[in-house]
């Protein structure tokens, strides 16, 4: 990983000063070698081109769909299902961490398009929600038997698909509004399961996706108060119970980081949907936002960056918006841009100021990303 030999070029580095000695120097590196994945650049264009080959696969047989013999069709789908999961057990039992994982892969996304191409083949009826369902079983089926941090992931992505081929919810698919959770939490168990820990970002993406397409789906707001809870929740589980919850899940810091993500998004959607009529309502929830990137920058800025960079982010935008919302329509072309430049400069001397004060804090408690 590039953080990775990042960190080591810096072990080089502080050792060639002085700093550490050459057995301080070897223990920092074997501890950054046993908490590296060892999924890199290579790793990630060898599921590249498992999706290449997988897509490849599906359209050469989708193209000559019509002149195979029905049971060569078939045999085909199973041939590659087949060369992709046992192709990927054999190549995993030899101790290949890469190659494995792309075969299992190109095996899923064949077995998609399997249920689609057999589904025209015998003119099954059915809906595409209900043929990207099966999808998602068989898809975390084989990730249990296989065990595949990969599948898992594959299973979370494949959940999205599903739950956009069931909107609207007008059309009568109103099952995504649980299935959708239920899968989240199978997801989870895979994960802990699989030790699939890029799983987990898919998962947190899903469920922060959920929240506001149920919001536009249904319009229903509470769900947009809910998120704001919730995700308010993590993060002061994560800021003010650190090494409990690290100890109870190996993943505070991204689940204090989704969980202030979330606040922040659901406060924005509240000042540009719920509330944004009349100047009065915006500058209302613009402090609210404020305020909770200060305090998200005031309790956990020091050690976590998610947090931190958000914070800053949506402090910057929010500040300039307040800004030209409320005083932009009052002001000239030259006076709007000496304005914006004043409130640019002020905010880099905020983050750096900012920034000096949370690396003095940082080293007691150690920077994760």
């Amino acid at each position: 990983m590039a953080i990775s030999f990042g960190v080591r070029k810096h072990i080089a580095r502080w050792q060639r000063d002085g700093l550490i000695d050459a057995a301080t120097a070897e223990s920092l590196r074997k501890d950054v070698n046993s908490r590296s994945s060892g999924f890199g650049l290579g790793g990630i264009l060898a599921l590249l081109g498992a999706v290449l080959l997988g897509a490849a696969i599906v359209s050469l047989i989708a193209a000559n769909w019509e002149a195979m013999p029905r049971l060569l069709r078939v045999a085909l789908i199973m041939a590659v299902l087949f060369i992709g999961y046992v192709g990927g057990a054999w190549r995993e039992s030899r101790g290949d961490g890469i190659f494995s994982q792309a075969l299992y892969l190109t095996a899923a996304m064949t077995f998609g398009a399997g249920i689609a191409l057999v589904g025209q083949m015998y003119h099954l009826s059915g809906e595409a929600s209900d043929a990207a369902l099966l999808w998602v079983a068989g898809t975390m089926f084989a990730a249990l038997m296989l065990r595949s941090p990969v599948l898992v992931s594959a299973s979370v992505a494949i959940t999205g698909y599903y739950m956009s081929c069931s909107l609207p919810a007008s059309s009568g698919h109103f099952d995504y509004l649980w299935l959708v959770p239920v899968l989240g939490f199978i997801s989870a168990g895979l994960v802990w399961y699989t030790k699939g820990k890029a799983a987990r970002h898919f998962i947190a993406l899903l469920l922060i996706s959920y929240v506001f397409v149920v919001r536009f789906d249904l319009e229903q707001s509470g769900i947009l108060w809910l998120a704001a809870i919730l995700g308010g929740a993590l993060f002061l589980v994560d800021a003010l119970r650190h090494s409990a919850l690290e100890r109870l899940t190996g993943w505070a810091e991204a689940i204090g980081g989704y969980g202030f993500m979330m606040l922040l998004v659901a406060l924005i959607f509240f000042q540009f949907d719920e509330f944004s009529e009349g100047v009065a309502n915006q500058v209302i929830i613009g402090f609210a936002i404020l305020g909770c990137s200060i305090a998200g920058l005031a309790l956990s800025g020091h050690r976590n960056l998610a947090v931190r960079w958000s914070a800053y982010t949506v402090f910057s935008l929010e500040v300039l918006y307040l800004a030209f919302a409320t005083i932009g329509t009052l002001i000239g072309t030259a006076s709007f841009f000496l304005s914006a430049g004043v409130l640019v400069l002020l905010l880099a001397t905020f983050v750096i100021r900012m920034e000096r004060r949370l690396q003095k804090k940082s080293p007691k408690d150690g920077v994760t990303a």
